[in-house]
């Protein structure tokens, strides 16, 4: 039963990575700026929320609703970022997100992402927390 377990897990974490993999080949057209969004104000945040979009909207969603595409085939599911932070297996702060990032959580599809490296970790680390607190 528990090899049963690993193999689901496997399998939803391989969808997962599908779904990021999976894209429009085709250059999209840029819809015209009408705000600058705070994420976009603030190059680490615009750097996060690319590194976000690439690495965890899958699972994660976009704004971080643990509602993406691939979310439907993982159990435990994904974090959704509004949770009370009681709800975080290692916190909703910047140090518990990195926490997070760099050795995954143990038991759930959620993976380290330790070959982002330390800078781009602490940059999505702080992507997350705003979209937890925004």
């Amino acid at each position: 039963m528990n090899s049963k377990k690993v193999l689901v897990s496997l399998l939803a974490v391989s969808f997962a990575f599908a779904m990021v993999a999976c894209g429009d080949s085709k250059p999209k057209e840029e819809a015209p700026a009408v705000q600058e969004s705070s994420a976009s104000a603030d190059p680490e945040l615009a750097k996060g929320e690319e590194l976000y979009l690439q690495n965890c909207s899958s699972c994660h969603g976009e704004k971080g609703a643990g509602d993406g595409a691939a979310a439907a085939a993982l159990n435990p599911k994904p974090r959704n970022y509004k949770a009370p932070a009681s709800e975080w297996k290692n916190g909703n702060t910047i140090a518990g997100i990195t926490k997070t990032l760099k050795e995954g959580i143990k038991g759930s599809p959620m993976v380290a992402y330790g070959h982002l490296g330390d800078d781009n970790i602490k940059i999505l680390a702080k992507y997350v927390e705003h979209l937890a607190k925004n």
